[in-house]
């Protein structure tokens, strides 16, 4: 199998904010696309930062070379909530289509009961879950629609979809559907993926399917990818809550799942031997193999990847590559991968390489060499 090859580490944003969660698209015209979270670095008023913050908003950055990169604009910025993982998903008529989810963040005292999703925030606050959301471009990021909201709860969204030959669009939740959960379904409430469709990128959406969570592993932050052959692979963020002293390493391997319906139904989910509690990100290269991205969130903290062939079916057998091994944390990772149009390869992602210092969006730009 071919290998990647560093060319240069680039810096994309880093400014006074905390910016994190890139998600990364190539338009027509050659332009990278790269959105994130955007929020105050709250370590100057707490000591520390947090992922539930009600300053968040979804803001994206343009470049032409991978290497100098326009100033933060905005996809979407509300003022009771925070907005968290903006993904960009490139549609076939060049619609960019986005989609995000929100927290709103209440006063303790206002809370008279605790949800299991509800996260406490510095002695204060409650951060509570909303909903997932979608919005759209069809101007290159210069104006965006308002935003629609997904009909469930209690789910997130953080990962590509997949725009299917019909031209319905297939989003991968995690959680579970809210009619599951007042269905009575078994496993309601424990982490699982759920499939939902749009035939209408976003006005409406339908329960398409799920994959549930096994082994022992909860599924989160999982990304949909559609092989040239039309297969669908889920590459799936997983996270077991008990383990063994000594196997803190084996917490969160990839876990994999298929289609061959167009999403109906989907095989039992397999672990690989790519560990990371981190989400991984595929995408497909020009010599037809499939480049796997994540940030490994185990020291040497840093960025990995891997080449698979293009049906995703050797995925055992693909060699482990890493990028980059000089991260401070775990606070790293969500990897999104785009290639030129002249081969070059940019994989972006947020990271934390001074002590002390801002997390910023990162990206390395590599090539793909023969072997």
């Amino acid at each position: 199998m071919n290998r990647l090859q560093v060319i240069k580490h680039v810096e994309i944003c880093q400014d006074q904010h905390y910016n994190c969660f890139p998600s990364a698209i190539k338009q027509g015209d050659g332009t990278i696309v790269v959105g994130f979270r955007q929020a105050t670095d709250q370590r100057r008023n707490f000591g520390h930062n947090t992922h539930v913050d009600p300053t968040s908003k979804a803001v994206y950055v343009t470049s032409l070379n991978g290497e100098t990169w326009e100033r933060p604009q905005i996809i979407y910025d509300d003022f009771f909530y925070g907005v968290q993982d903006p993904c960009l998903n490139l549609l076939k008529d060049g619609t960019i289509f986005a989609t995000f989810f929100m927290w709103k963040v209440f006063d303790a005292a206002d809370v008279a009961q605790l949800e299991p999703s509800d996260h406490q925030l510095f002695g204060k606050w409650v951060g509570r879950l909303d909903r997932v959301y979608s919005i759209r471009s069809t101007d290159g990021g210069a104006t965006w629609d308002e935003p629609i909201p997904f009909p469930y709860q209690l789910v997130a969204l953080r990962g590509c979809c997949v725009e299917m030959d019909d031209g319905s669009i297939l989003a991968p939740l995690y959680g579970a559907a809210e009619a599951e959960r007042t269905e009575g379904v078994e496993g309601a409430g424990t982490s699982k993926v759920v499939i939902v469709r749009t035939e209408d990128q976003g006005k409406t959406w339908t329960n398409w399917s799920t994959i549930d969570g096994c082994d022992g592993y909860d599924f989160q932050e999982p990304h949909l990818y559609q092989t040239e052959s039309g297969k669908l692979v889920a590459f799936i963020r997983t996270h077991k809550k008990e383990i063994e002293p000594g196997q803190e390493a084996d917490r969160g391997p990839l876990y994999t799942s298929e289609s061959l319906d167009n999403g109906k139904t989907w095989s039992r989910p397999q672990a690989r031997p790519f560990y990371s509690e981190s989400p991984f990100q595929a995408v497909r290269l020009q010599s037809g193999n499939v480049l796997l991205t994540y940030g490994y969130r185990h020291e040497p903290y840093g960025i990995r990847a891997a080449i698979l062939d293009a049906e995703c079916n050797e995925i055992n057998e693909a060699e482990d590559i890493i990028l980059r091994e000089d991260g401070i944390s775990t606070d790293i990772g969500y990897t999104s991968a785009v290639q030129f149009d002249d081969g070059r390869i940019l994989i972006t992602y947020y990271y934390y390489d001074t002590e002390n210092s801002l997390r910023y969006i990162a990206g390395t730009i590599c090539e793909e060499v023969v072997k």
